[in-house]
C-alpha cells in the first residue's frame, strides 16, 4: 500500500512538473513573441536607409567643419577622395572616414579644379571621379576607391562591392550621427 502510494505521488509529481513546464515554456513564448518588435519588410528598411544617405548628402556642413581644401596638398586632396570613398564601399580595411555632403563634394571639386597639380594626369583622375558625384551618383565609388588606393600603393583593403543602402545608412550613423 504505501509503495502504490508513493508510486502515485511520483506520477502526480512527474505530471505536475510536467504542466508546470509546459505552462512556462508556453507563456514564455507568448511573451517573447509580444516583446520582439515587429520586422519591417525588406522595401521598407531599404528606403528608410536610402532616405539617411539622401539626408546626409543634401545637409549643409557649417563653416567650421568645412575643409580648407584650396590650401589642401595634392596628397591631401587624394586622401579626402579617398576617406569619401570609404561611406560607400566594402572593404576589408578602412583608414580615414570623411561624409560626403554636396557641399563638400562641391568645395573638393572646385579646389582641385583651381589646383595647379604636379601630375595633370591626378588632377584630371580626381575630377572624373567627382564629376558624377555632384549629382549624386556615386555609381563608380568601388572604381574610384581601387583606383586612388592603387594611386596611392595601397596593399590592404581593396574595395570589393558597394555597401548595400541599409550597410552605407548604419556606417554612416556609426561614424558621422
Amino acid at each position: 500500500m504505501i509503495k502504490r502510494f508513493i508510486v502515485g505521488m511520483g506520477i502526480a509529481a512527474s505530471m505536475f512538473i510536467a504542466g508546470v513546464t509546459y505552462f512556462y515554456f508556453n507563456k514564455g513564448e507568448a511573451i517573447a513573441t509580444e516583446a520582439a518588435p515587429a520586422k519591417k519588410p525588406a522595401a521598407e528598411e531599404e528606403t528608410e536607409a536610402k532616405a539617411v544617405i539622401k539626408a546626409s548628402f543634401r545637409q549643409k556642413t557649417p563653416k567650421n567643419e568645412m575643409p580648407a581644401y584650396s590650401s589642401m596638398s595634392e596628397d591631401e586632396l587624394v586622401q579626402e577622395v579617398h576617406n569619401m570613398t570609404h561611406q560607400k564601399v566594402e572593404a576589408s580595411e578602412k583608414w580615414g572616414v570623411s561624409e560626403i555632403t554636396k557641399d563638400k563634394v562641391d568645395a573638393l571639386y572646385m579646389a582641385i579644379q583651381n589646383k595647379n597639380f604636379g601630375d595633370p594626369g591626378l588632377q584630371h583622375m580626381l575630377l572624373r571621379i567627382l564629376k558624377p558625384w555632384e549629382k549624386g551618383d556615386f555609381s563608380n565609388a568601388v572604381k574610384a576607391h581601387n583606383e586612388v588606393w592603387s594611386y596611392q600603393h595601397g596593399n590592404i583593403g581593396k574595395a570589393q562591392r558597394l555597401l548595400t543602402p541599409a550597410e552605407e545608412a548604419a556606417y554612416i550613423k556609426k561614424n558621422f550621427k
